[in-house]
């Protein structure tokens, strides 16, 4: 399940970004909570943390584009996976985090314009 906190949450596109992405793979009873706040001292977009055996936490700059955005989260969103699948390893899991971003958003922004675009016009 998803949940937002935070400053400017955009609850919205993470949660159809968690949907897609929980369909591609198995996050069922897992728990995430996307926390939107300023990042900017910390010179990062985001990044994921454990908070118990199924419950992340992912914070995420509040300030990004759409598509930093987006691409942020799923990044952020392998490494709960990477976590589930006991991979800790931390340049294992950023060069496969990296590689996959953009697959992933590539292929959730082709659902995004054959599925959830056509109904809102």
């Amino acid at each position: 399940m998803l949940f937002t906190s935070g400053e400017k949450q955009r609850y919205q596109i993470a949660n159809a970004v968690y949907d897609w992405f929980a369909t591609q793979y198995d996050l069922q009873d897992v728990d995430v909570e996307v926390y939107h706040t300023d990042l900017t001292d910390d010179n990062v977009f985001g990044w994921c943390e454990q908070s118990d055996e199924n419950e992340f936490m992912v914070t995420i700059h509040n300030e990004l584009n759409l598509d930093y955005y987006v691409t942020t989260l799923l990044h952020e969103l392998v490494h709960v996976t990477q976590t589930l699948r006991g991979l800790f390893d931390d340049d294992e899991r950023e060069r496969e985090a990296h590689e996959l971003e953009m697959v992933l958003y590539n292929q959730f922004s082709q659902f995004c314009w054959n599925t959830i675009l056509p109904q809102l016009k």
